[in-house]
């Protein structure tokens, strides 16, 4: 019974919640859906509350800390939870399709800091999605390697 109510309590599983600064209210990406689009700032994401998680990259040496708010939460505020997939394109044109799958199944983390530092183009953000490989590694796997978007430009509906 103790173990049930840790989880839920604890939806983020090896998240742990932080609280930090207020950041700007800066435009961390643009939502296209239906024809229309519309920013969502980093202000706004943040408020959804933050959590930290540390972990392996599958392009960086090393074990990284980022914080940021659950992606679910993120697809709840902007109205797409209820999606089969989403897409995010980066500032580069890289794009990725992300599966419901992925969040609902993980606390993937849309990224907003790292070690408690806002991410900055030269960071590769404002926003990056992160998967957490090291309590998840079901993660860890080449389908899933190229879902780390970074330099996040839209979010939108998958197709």
């Amino acid at each position: 019974m103790l173990a049930v109510l840790a989880f839920c309590i604890l939806p983020a599983g090896a998240l742990e919640p932080v609280d930090l600064p207020e950041s700007p209210d800066t435009v961390a990406f643009n939502v296209q859906n239906n024809g229309k689009s519309f920013p969502v700032t980093l202000r706004q994401l943040e408020k959804l509350g933050l959590y930290r998680v540390t972990t392996a990259s599958p392009f960086e040496k090393g074990q990284l800390t980022f914080e940021g708010v659950l992606f679910r939460d993120v697809l709840k505020l902007v109205g797409l939870e209820g999606e089969d997939s989403v897409v995010l394109r980066a500032i580069d044109e890289y794009v990725q399709i992300i599966p419901r799958q992925d969040w609902t199944e993980g606390p993937l983390l849309l990224a907003t800091r790292q070690n408690g530092k806002l991410l900055t183009r030269r960071t590769q953000g404002p926003t990056r999605l992160v998967y957490p490989l090291n309590d998840h590694p079901a993660f860890d796997t080449p389908i899933h390697k190229p879902r780390w978007v970074w330099l996040i430009k839209t979010l939108e509906p998958g197709g």
